[in-house]
């Protein structure tokens, strides 16, 4: 008996119009929110082009530019303007730029996600879907609920639903700091309490902005149990980035040795295949199709 498995991710929306690029959310972001949009241009996407690679953007958010700009605002305790009210500035200016990026950012990111527009029916469907598969969903939206009346028991979306109102909605990089990364392991008795407090606010962004995928794959390890009798894997519109490879690892950790593999690429079909091979897909069972032939 053929039981299928398909892993969505946002290409697989891109095919049906809905504009749900991290650049779209670039664009919403400008409109409603322009100051956390310029803290996040400085110090997390300093090109427009890196939109694209958001959660990746996560890891390499330029904290030692946070630090050189909250400088400006450290001023000497012996200055002659100096007074009991600066003394909070430098922590200030850097709480200020943490949380636009941990907190009001990530907040937009929900709204975004809950106004995106589903449409009721496609002209150009997938004629692989099929309702009564597994869904593990990169996705928040409910494209598949909508389009194909897949049952949301049969869904799970491992970064949250835009259909639940008090689900969290999950984004970041997947990336473990270690004990070498925290900026408050420079600090010191003879350190400045105000930067001392400035690393420890830095070290916390860090940490908000970190995927905690182990909790994840372990609050959902019922599901990936229920893989082991796949025999058929459908990979439709994911990037097959790195972020998401423990999930992958995970999926190929519990179906069948034997299963046979399908991933849709879009352009270059070379670059899927190694991206394929990077994240642990056996290439033996691998074929890759155009979206638009499934």
């Amino acid at each position: 008996m053929t039981r299928r498995l398909f892993i969505i991710g946002n290409g697989f929306d891109l095919h049906y119009g809905i504009d749900s690029r991290y650049s779209d959310f670039a664009s919403y972001l400008e409109d409603v929110d322009q100051q956390t949009f310029r803290v996040a241009d400085e110090y997390v996407v300093p090109e427009k082009d890196l939109w694209s690679y958001l959660e990746e953007r996560f890891a390499e958010i330029d904290v030692d530019r946070i630090e050189e700009y909250a400088e400006n605002f450290l001023a000497s305790y012996g200055a002659d303007d100096w007074s009991d009210s600066g003394h909070h500035d430098y922590e200030y200016e850097i709480e200020r730029i943490c949380d636009s990026i941990s907190l009001k950012l990530r907040g937009h990111f929900g709204d975004w996600i809950r106004q995106l527009e589903i449409p009721n029916h496609t002209a150009t469907p997938v004629q692989c879907i099929d309702p009564a598969a597994l869904f593990l969903n990169f996705n928040y939206t409910a494209t598949l609920q909508r389009l194909y009346d897949v049952p949301d028991g049969r869904i799970l979306h491992i970064h949250g639903a835009a259909s639940d109102a008090t689900a969290d909605i999950i984004l970041g990089h997947g990336w473990e700091r270690q004990a070498a990364d925290l900026h408050s392991r420079l600090t010191n008795e003879d350190t400045d309490v105000r930067v001392a407090g400035g690393f420890q606010l830095i070290d916390e962004l860090l940490a908000k902005t970190f995927k905690p995928t182990r909790e994840i794959l372990a609050r959902n390890s019922a599901f990936f149990a229920s893989l082991a009798s796949v025999t058929e894997a459908f990979v439709l519109g994911h990037s097959l980035a790195q972020v998401d490879e423990p999930y992958f690892r995970a999926v190929i950790d519990h179906v069948r040795p034997d299963v046979h593999w399908t991933v849709s690429f879009y352009g270059d079909q070379g670059a899927t295949r190694l991206a394929a091979e990077s994240i642990g897909i056996p290439t033996s069972k691998l074929r890759l199709v155009p979206l638009r032939d499934l």
